[in-house]
């Protein structure tokens, strides 16, 4: 398990981080499914999305807006931290298998707002957090055939590093509302200017995604089994992650 640590760590270093905490936003929603009261976490500022008892009794498995949070005590306790499964030989976290289903779901439900540079010979598809200012996007947008000639296609995301403010943000919104997104994707990470565009884009709420999946710079990798891997990885090591599965 250390040595998975330290792997991811070295990962996440080659990685643009933000440039400032963005400030988060939650609605109040009522999840009238949920077994336990909901107000607390409502007046914190979640919005819960899904809920269910977890693996311990009186404790369940939230999913809310900001991320998988647990709660206890009716609802009055909030429990920060991750439940590993210590009966085997190794700990299993099973926080994590709640975290990853969670991405692949919402993955899903926006696949059609992605800017995707399909493989001719799909057999993979990984979704990147993607800022056009990032030096590490760049370079894996550069290298972009690598990862088409493996099988794998690229479907990007917004994710401005500044926040819903700034040149990424905006170069974002123009990229998204561009009648050819490629094209203006691909000008925008060269530095090329961008022709004026606007429409009801997607940026803000890619990037509320990727700060609940737990995106904290860019690039950041969004694997098939929901796996989040940050930082630049190369088509090579890539392809043998995802063979893993």
């Amino acid at each position: 398990m250390k040595q998975l640590f330290l792997a991811a760590s070295i990962i996440g270093l080659l990685a643009c981080s933000p440039q400032q905490e963005a400030q988060a936003t939650a609605n109040s929603s009522a999840n009238a499914s949920a077994a336990f009261n909901t107000s607390y976490l409502q007046q914190m500022g979640f919005t819960i999305e899904s809920a269910k008892e977890s693996s311990i009794p009186g404790v369940y498995e939230v999913i809310t807006d900001q991320g998988l949070v647990y709660v206890a005590d009716d609802g009055k306790k909030l429990i920060g931290g991750r439940i590993y499964d210590i009966t085997g030989s190794e700990p299993l976290n099973l926080s994590e298998n709640a975290i990853r289903a969670m991405r692949q779901r919402d993955v899903a439900a926006v696949a059609d707002e992605t800017i995707a540079y399909k493989a001719a010979d799909e057999d993979y598809v990984v979704t990147v957090f993607t800022d056009p200012t990032c030096g590490y996007c760049r370079q894996l947008h550069n290298t972009i055939e690598s990862y088409l000639s493996k099988g794998i296609t690229i479907q990007y995301l917004a994710w401005p590093r500044s926040g819903l403010q700034g040149t990424a943000y905006q170069q974002l919104k123009t990229v998204w509302c561009s009648a050819d997104q490629k094209a203006a994707l691909d000008a925008a990470k060269n530095d090329k200017r961008l022709p004026a565009a606007s429409c009801d884009d997607p940026v803000a709420a890619h990037f509320a995604l990727g700060n609940k999946f737990g995106v904290r710079g860019t690039p950041a990798m969004v694997l098939p089994s929901g796996e989040l891997i940050p930082g630049l990885v190369d088509a090579n090591r890539l392809l043998g992650m995802l063979k893993q599965g």
